[in-house]
């Protein structure tokens, strides 16, 4: 089975999840805003403890939490990368595309994980590389739930591939059962050195403080219909 390292800066519940505790609210309003769903999104005030700012903060726009995620992972890059077992010393940043993003519209249609890579490689962590996109565009996400791995990889297109000096870190707004990231890696041919940033993992079988940071490992296995999916 395919097991792919990640790195989650806390945990999301969804509204009304009977194991929200903690910091739940601040850490779904980030959420919110980095996946961008809203057409007039919802301003969130959050006091990260890893956020090198240390202070209340109020996000305004998705752009403010991209960029509020991306600080929060570049000021702890050693420690990302020794969560990923990453040693090479240049890291691609493949984004998980999101479900409107096709070959014709990938440079201005709405793609959170990318912009979100972007604010990483202005930080100096790594090169986006934007590595895959649908043949036709997929239904949106709703609730979080997701289409399973094995029909997403049926509609991918490869456009480009990581140099063969990078490690591959996917960028994914938030993972829930990880289907999206699975397929990728499978178009991708299952890079050797690769791993997973994301601003929250889906939580659903835990009370945890949200803001804890998640460390936690996708396996997969192709070999099987329907894949075989785990979060460990």
């Amino acid at each position: 089975m395919r097991r792919i390292p990640g790195y989650a800066v806390g945990s999301y519940y969804k509204l009304g999840s009977p194991l929200a505790g903690l910091n739940a609210n601040p850490m779904r309003g980030l959420v919110y805003l980095v996946t961008n769903q809203r057409k007039e999104p919802i301003p969130s005030s959050i006091q990260h403890p890893l956020h090198p700012g240390r202070t209340m903060m109020r996000l305004e726009t998705p752009a403010s939490a991209y960029a509020y995620v991306a600080d929060i992972v570049a000021v702890h890059e050693r420690d990302v990368r020794t969560a990923l077992s990453i040693t090479k010393p240049n890291i691609a940043l493949v984004p998980i595309p999101a479900a409107n993003v096709v070959r014709g519209n990938r440079t201005t249609d709405r793609w959170p994980s990318r912009d979100l890579a972007l604010e990483l490689e202005r930080l100096g962590f790594g090169k986006v590389r934007p590595c895959v996109v649908h043949k036709d565009a997929m239904r949106p996400r709703f609730s979080y739930e997701e289409d399973p791995a094995h029909d997403l990889a049926q509609n991918l297109i490869t456009i480009g591939k990581p140099m063969p000096n990078e490690a591959v870190i996917y960028i994914d707004d938030i993972v829930t059962s990880g289907d999206r990231v699975a397929a990728i890696d499978q178009a991708l041919g299952q890079p050797p050195a690769a791993g997973i940033v994301t601003t929250a993992l889906s939580e659903e079988k835990t009370r945890y403080d949200a803001y804890k940071l998640r460390t936690f490992a996708l396996g997969y296995d192709p070999a099987t219909s329907p894949w075989k999916l785990m979060i460990l």
